[in-house]
């Protein structure tokens, strides 16, 4: 069809006719219809019917998947915050489990590693201050004997104690020992005594002072080395000091009755953190059920150089 065609076409309908086609019209539907125009304005209304049922189903199509589309969106927004709070008590769960496991205490060292630890520190080439109390009672409990002393010793047979010897009621005056790991030395307060032997002979310098002067007990490092040696170990507990200092108790108890040693039994405190021994207690067997305790408090590292381990004299 070229364009004289539609031209012809169009100039076979009427003007007023196509006036007449109200399908694409705004307004109102004309009611005086010219019997002449009826057929032409039937097949105009049949044909725009056909087109608007077309459209009016692919409208209805697209409503439907948009619909469709509106309820699936619904429905994953019902499960979406379902999941969410899945999530949210997954990740609470793990949190709580892993706080509760942070709050449970640490698990105590074996005593042996412990100890171990506390020998490694001692052996360190540093003079150390020590509070030492030996305190004696008989069979009945009455204390006999108290000797109290400021220990300062350094591994290698170091040591410098100054104290009093107490018997009953009676009390010596001050007292010095000292050894620089080849001779043992010891003299009073106003140097009215002095008295010098090799280490060997230390038995026989001692004799008369009192046996809380074993130096068996007065070398810390020694006497912590040779407990696992000598005793049973157990880590019976951690506690904290005054300075929240963290520490674990460790006591020993003798393994024969018959061992040729008169230390019975003991317990130490040791900084969890440094092995250092804080303290130690030890219980010390004698003949006819007289008791011997001594106590032996660290109190700090000594300044190199500011005590002498030679004989003053």
């Amino acid at each position: 069809m070229n364009e004289n065609d539609e031209t012809q076409g169009r100039e076979l309908v009427p003007e007023p006719w196509r006036e007449l086609d109200d399908t694409l019209a705004d307004g109102p539907s004309p009611t005086a219809v010219p019997p002449e125009a009826k057929a032409w304005l039937a097949d105009q209304r049949f044909l725009h019917g056909l087109l608007r049922a077309m459209h009016t189903q692919d409208a209805a199509a697209r409503e439907g998947r948009i619909a469709a589309m509106l309820a699936r969106i619904a429905g994953d927004g019902a499960v979406e915050p379902r999941r969410h709070w899945v999530t949210v008590a997954v990740a609470a769960l793990l949190m709580a489990s892993f706080a509760f496991w942070l709050w449970l205490p640490a698990a105590l060292p074996t005593a042996s590693a412990a100890v171990e630890r506390a020998v490694t520190e001692l052996a360190r080439d540093v003079a150390r201050r020590f509070r030492v109390v030996g305190v004696g009672v008989d069979g009945k409990g009455n204390e006999m004997v108290r000797h109290e002393f400021a220990l300062v010793t350094r591994p290698g047979g170091f040591f410098r104690v100054t104290g009093r010897l107490g018997f009953g009621p009676f009390q010596t005056s001050a007292l010095t020992i000292g050894s620089d790991g080849q001779e043992l030395w010891a003299t009073s307060a106003n140097g009215a005594f002095q008295r010098a032997a090799p280490l060997a002979e230390s038995e026989r310098l001692l004799q008369g002072l009192g046996d809380m002067l074993d130096l068996g007990y007065l070398d810390v490092h020694a006497l912590v080395k040779k407990l696992p040696t000598d005793f049973e170990l157990a880590v019976v507990g951690r506690e904290r000091d005054a300075t929240g200092r963290e520490l674990l108790r460790i006591a020993a108890t003798r393994k024969r009755v018959d061992a040729p040693i008169r230390l019975r039994s003991a317990w130490l405190l040791c900084d969890e953190k440094t092995g250092m021994v804080t303290k130690l207690a030890a219980d010390l067997e004698f003949s006819r059920g007289a008791s011997r305790q001594l106590s032996i408090e660290y109190l700090g590292d000594e300044p190199p150089g500011l005590v002498e381990f030679h004989r003053p004299w």
